[in-house]
């Protein structure tokens, strides 16, 4: 599970302030300084923001969503 350190470490790794990331997700700097404390947890569509923002590659997570969403659907 990704954690408060990780979210922490991917935004320092990518050279990008607290207060950028808070612009770019649209909150405020407290709110990131709270995700990476532990103190709350950022929403999904938030979450996969920051990957994207921090240049994580999401294509294998997504491939892999869509391969169990096909599969449930063609056993309907």
């Amino acid at each position: 599970m990704i954690n408060g350190d990780d979210l922490k470490a991917m935004r320092k790794q990518a050279g990008i302030t607290q207060a950028q990331m808070a612009e770019k997700l649209s909150c405020d700097r407290k709110t990131i300084s709270n995700y990476e404390f532990g103190v709350g947890e950022p929403k999904m569509g938030q979450l996969f923001k920051w990957l994207m923002i921090c240049r994580v590659d999401v294509k294998p997570l997504i491939n892999q969503i869509s391969n169990i969403r096909h599969k449930l659907d063609s056993e309907e």
